[in-house]
């Protein structure tokens, strides 16, 4: 019963992930508790994909160190350089402009994994994006916000580096734990959909908490709030092409899975750094930055299977 019902949710997934701002929104209580889950959401997340994983499919990837460092060039230097090259002539707010550049800078978000399943795409290839990415970005992101945006993150290469490292390994151990000794593949395998059920179940969770504090904002400054999301789809759909244009060499189901983790980042690892020392303005960048992966993927289904077949 539990497993068909999550199934069901699966199925819905890219609605129900949609609904989970605007629930967020619209019930405060809700995202105030679910604040404190933003983390055991991610890994729950995380692990889920882990186990989803095609192992063997991962390492043809690791084993192919050309393309992964040209990954890495695109999504963590290339991709921001660009950002700020089409924003400086712009008027626009430092803050919308900082938002705009660090979201180009930062690494993939951990969800786009689960986004990768749920479209169909290469989870395999953005499991192998997501620890190439993570290892060099502690060095990348602090650097270019100096560079191009006078912003010191006051965040150090080692702080930073087992933040991430930490986002990886532990989902994996206890994705490895859950292969090894509790269930069997061929059981996983049955039930894969179920498991993408509890992918998009924790996505809400993580929807509803990152939404916390946002409608007062929204309330003071709503010509803010209309510009940072016009922004952030812009992005988020530009960087997407851009990506996925760059890789149509590796195959048109790699290119849109490059293309969905240089389009979707982890704004929430800047929002833990700078959350102490960022203006109001720039923290709802980072918050209103996650709605179009949220958002997006209802539209993106339809395109992604059509692309695919062609």
């Amino acid at each position: 019963m539990i497993p068909s019902a999550l199934e069901r949710v699966a199925a819905m997934g890219t609605w129900l992930m949609a609904s989970a701002f605007v629930i967020g929104y619209l019930l405060p209580p809700l995202a105030a508790a679910c604040r404190e889950f933003i983390l055991p959401a991610i890994i729950v997340i995380l692990t889920v994909a882990m186990l989803r994983l095609d192992v063997a499919r991962l390492r043809g990837y690791i084993r192919r160190p050309g393309a992964m460092a040209l990954i890495v060039l695109v999504n963590l230097i290339a991709a921001p350089v660009l950002m700020w090259v089409l924003l400086t002539p712009i008027d626009i707010p430092d803050e919308l402009r900082q938002g705009m550049v660090l979201l180009a800078a930062a690494p993939m978000v951990s969800s786009a994994i689960a986004f990768a399943t749920i479209l169909e795409l290469d989870s395999a290839l953005a499991v192998a994006v997501m620890v190439t990415t993570y290892a060099i970005v502690p060095i990348t992101l602090p650097a270019l916000s100096l560079w191009l945006l006078g912003l010191d993150l006051g965040v150090g290469f080692f702080d930073l580096f087992s933040r991430l490292f930490a986002t990886i390994a532990i989902p994996a151990g206890i994705a490895f734990a859950i292969r090894r000794w509790v269930i069997k593949p061929e059981i996983m395998l049955k039930n894969a959909r179920a498991l993408d059920g509890i992918s998009v179940l924790f996505v809400m969770v993580f929807g509803f908490g990152i939404i916390h504090g946002l409608p007062a904002f929204v309330a003071a400054r709503p010509d803010y709030v209309v510009l940072v999301l016009a922004a952030s789809f812009a992005a988020n759909i530009g960087l997407q092409i851009v990506g996925a244009a760059l890789f149509l060499w590796m195959g048109r189901r790699e290119a849109l899975t490059v293309g969905l983790v240089t389009g979707n980042t982890n704004l929430g690892l800047l929002m833990v750094t700078l959350a102490d020392r960022a203006p109001p303005e720039l923290l709802v960048c980072f918050v209103l930055g996650q709605i179009p992966m949220y958002f997006l993927p209802v539209v993106a289904l339809p395109v992604y299977r059509r692309l695919m077949r062609a």
